[in-house]
């Protein structure tokens, strides 16, 4: 297990530069005599050795934690949220491309851009949660209302939840954004029970009173109704987020019958899988791996899985094989449930194939929410080839957005 990054490890790897002579002078930290600030490694050790020997606990405390508050953002997904904040502000866009490293790229927005770094983090938690989010279906393509009074009631309606249900929210904060690729993202941080931890201030050890945060996110597409959501607790709690959504911001009633994930017609994959953007995309085989299907009356239900020994061939092709004309496909039994393969080439010096498996059953239920952003795109532009998803089912990123994302040069793959 690699050691925690420390501050000392933060000032080593960032240049010394405007940007760190902002950030130490915003902390009023006093500086040597004739101290002259040059990138060096030296400048960044003996930067250290200041910081350690500050006789001010409560402002060493501060600049301590403004590096380490940095290195959230300062990873690939993290950079991938920074540039998606910045894609309408071409000043900012090119400083982060100007920026040396990930970490430096999020210590100058940090420091220079406070807000976009807000804007940033919270695109970062949801493409970092992506894979505990929740698709639904709220057939409503109205633009999001922003003013403040609609805000208001949206904010108001989750505190009344949380309140009904937990006995907190009193305090409720909300936060609309709009991502590169045509999707709104709505950010929501409700006050929690207050706890009493056993905390330094300074040199004082005492038990602070405060409240946690409970975070919540839901990104919305307008060009097909489409929502994803976030939240901690259950189908309640996401009912709730996607109610108050579409009643105060999008100006629509709609109760949680109207947002269930409509059901699927799974009867294409009879014909096994025919997806040729999916080699194009550089997967190398295709397999229907099983399929659950129903007698017509209902009474008999099969689950038929191709083995091992199969070599990759489709279910649906092995019971055209076997069966012959008592095959369940042809004689009105319908797929109920599906797992679907897609396999890549083998890694060097690997024989076995990586492979990724959807789930899908015809009631709508999906594991595309355990791929990330890029995958699952892919994974439900697929679906919509096979006809088992519409096209205003899948949370699409708006075309004009998508020429926005090719223009920056693929900064935000």
């Amino acid at each position: 297990m690699s050691r925690p990054q420390t501050y000392a490890d933060i000032l080593l790897n960032l240049p010394v530069d405007d940007t760190l002579k902002t950030f130490i002078e915003r902390h009023t930290m006093p500086l040597p005599e004739g101290w002259i600030w040059h990138d060096s490694v030296q400048a960044s050790k003996s930067l250290v050795g200041l910081i350690q020997m500050h006789p001010n606990a409560a402002m060493r405390d501060r600049i301590v934690a403004g590096l380490h508050a940095s290195t959230l953002l300062a990873h690939p997904l993290g950079k991938q949220a920074m540039f998606q904040a910045a894609h309408d502000r071409p000043t900012e866009l090119m400083g982060l491309i100007a920026c040396k490293s990930d970490l430096h790229r999020a210590f100058w927005l940090y420091v220079n851009h406070p807000a976009l770094y807000e804007a940033a983090a919270e695109i970062e938690y949801l493409d970092h949660h992506g894979q505990q989010a929740q698709q639904h279906d709220l057939g409503i393509k109205h633009p999001i209302k922003r003013d403040e009074a609609s805000i208001a009631a949206f904010s108001d309606s989750i505190k009344g939840f949380y309140q009904r249900e937990l006995g907190c929210g009193e305090v409720c904060v909300v936060n609309v954004l709009d991502r590169v690729r045509g999707t709104q993202l709505i950010s929501i941080h409700a006050k929690d029970l207050a706890t009493a931890k056993l905390e330094f201030e300074g040199s004082q050890l005492q038990r602070r009173v405060g409240s946690p945060n409970i975070h919540m996110v839901l990104e919305y597409a307008q060009a097909t109704g489409v929502a994803r959501t976030i939240i901690r607790g259950g189908a309640k709690y996401h009912a709730m987020l996607c109610e108050a959504f579409a009643r105060h911001l999008l100006g629509v009633d709609a109760d949680a019958q109207r947002i269930q994930t409509p059901r699927l017609n799974l009867s294409n994959l009879r014909l096994g899988m025919n997806i040729p953007q999916a080699i194009d995309d550089g997967f190398v085989g295709l397999q229907v791996k099983s399929v659950t299907v129903v007698s017509g009356c209902g009474q008999l239900k099969m689950e038929c899985t191709a083995s091992a020994a199969s070599d990759q061939r489709c279910v649906t092709d092995l019971l055209a094989d076997y069966f012959g004309s008592e095959n369940p496909l042809t004689r009105g039994w319908l797929i109920q449930a599906a797992v679907l393969n897609f396999y890549l080439a083998p890694l060097q010096g690997k024989s076995r194939r990586p492979v990724v498996s959807v789930e899908i059953t015809s009631k709508g239920r999906l594991n595309l929410h355990k791929f990330d952003e890029k995958l699952r795109s892919q994974l439900e532009g697929y679906l919509v080839q096979l006809g088992i998803l519409k096209g205003q089912q899948v949370l699409q990123p708006d075309p004009e957005a998508a020429k926005q994302k090719v223009l920056v040069g693929g900064l935000f793959e």
